[in-house]
């Protein structure tokens, strides 16, 4: 390892692997930009000098180490200086910033998993548990340990295929609502474990089917139906998967008014934890692009789920989960009506109009160069004029 001096180190400054106070104590993980809270830690403690094994990237460079993150919409961030009473929020924005590359890292260990496990299926090999309860556990652990974590599946635009990342998305939201269930840790390896392997059945549906660019038709919509069944007995007889997670496979698409498949179970027949992904399945499925259908935004989605979809779901559980991510979802994008345009931050509860924006665009839609951070509920002359999409804005 080499070392640098703090006093050479500036607010934006990100490494290639990570940096270390000496070696044994992390200072910050790759990819991760100092920020002038970083600084002010160091000097308060005294500490001149880190050290770390990687190389300084460039301001909008993209590694080649799969290790790390391509850059993104926050490292272009130079200046983190904030008012004091954004502090609350900054502090926020410091810890999502800090912790992307570990959420990154697990989101392709997820994607990868799912791919081995359809991959084997497909070959009649083997199927064993013990690495999806390897990765379950980490994804539990990062959901009970993090907060606002929908910031992070919202920014990010993984490569590969749909499906892997739609059912890595439905897991983490699955957690996400299983955390504010208070589920025990154990319960919480279980949730995942189910998850990641909900949708295991439509490995077996024909891709001239899964991959159509269009509607299906009713013959093709019934091949369609039977991945559940599938699903389930794939878990239950090769897996050896105990039931109450292999019953997600099952039942993840019945409805709560009972006129889902295959069974037409309906309200606590079927159960919580099929409840639950159906609720994340859903929501993940409408923010993602589909062969046959555009994504829509997250704000639509919400709105979709307590109207239109109302009949679908446990509304108890829904509206367990739609109150954390809020009218307008932590991780979404919005413009203002100065024109700004920014991503949700964080929630205010009792006004989920009004949450806290981190501003990404100005008036003149120019990229900044500082972190801008705005509480509506402090701003009363701003409101949201508009939700908009991350990733176009962002290309």
């Amino acid at each position: 390892m080499k070392k640098l001096s703090v006093s050479e180190l500036k607010p934006g400054m990100r490494f290639t692997k990570p940096v270390y106070l000496d070696k044994e104590n992390l200072f910050i993980t790759s990819n991760t930009p100092v920020t002038d809270s970083d600084l002010d830690r160091l000097n308060k403690f005294g500490i001149q000098e880190v050290m770390t094994a990687g190389e300084l990237l460039l301001l909008n460079s993209i590694s080649s180490d799969p290790d790390v993150l391509e850059t993104s919409i926050d490292d272009i961030i130079v200046n983190t200086v904030v008012e004091e009473e954004l502090q609350p929020l900054k502090t926020i924005y410091d810890n999502l910033n800090r912790i992307k590359v570990t959420f990154g890292n697990l989101f392709r260990e997820s994607t990868q998993l799912i791919q081995e496990v359809f991959k084997k299926t497909l070959e009649e090999k083997p199927l064993e548990v013990n690495p999806v309860r390897e990765i379950a556990e980490k994804l539990s652990d990062f959901v009970r340990a993090n907060h606002n974590i929908s910031y992070l599946i919202l920014s990010n635009n993984p490569s590969g295929y749909y499906l892997y990342n739609q059912i890595t998305n439905a897991t983490l939201y699955s957690l996400v609502l299983g955390k504010l269930l208070e589920y025990s840790r154990p319960k919480m390896i279980d949730l995942g474990i189910s998850c990641l392997l909900a949708d295991i059945g439509m490995c077996k549906v024909p891709p001239t089917i899964s991959e159509k660019g269009e509607q299906l038709n009713e013959e093709e919509f019934k091949t369609i139906m039977k991945h559940t069944i599938l699903g389930y007995q794939i878990l239950s007889q090769r897996m050896k998967l105990k039931n109450n997670l292999a019953i997600v496979a099952l039942q993840h698409h019945e409805r709560y008014d009972g006129n889902g498949y295959p069974q037409k179970l309906s309200n606590n027949a079927i159960e919580e934890q099929a409840r639950i992904y159906s609720i994340a399945d859903n929501f993940s499925a409408l923010v993602t692009n589909r062969p046959h259908r555009k994504k829509i935004l997250p704000h639509e989605a919400i709105k979709s789920m307590i109207s239109m979809d109302v009949g679908k779901f446990d509304l108890k559980l829904v509206r367990t989960l739609l109150n954390h991510l809020s009218l307008y979802p932590v991780g979404s994008c919005v413009e203002l009506s100065d024109k700004r345009i920014g991503v949700v931050l964080g929630p205010n509860p009792d006004k989920p109009i009004r949450p806290c924006i981190r501003i990404i665009k100005d008036e003149y839609g120019e990229m900044v160069r500082n972190l801008i951070l705005v509480d509506l509920l402090r701003e009363t002359n701003l409101f949201i004029s508009r939700p908009v999409d991350l990733q176009e804005i962002t290309a």
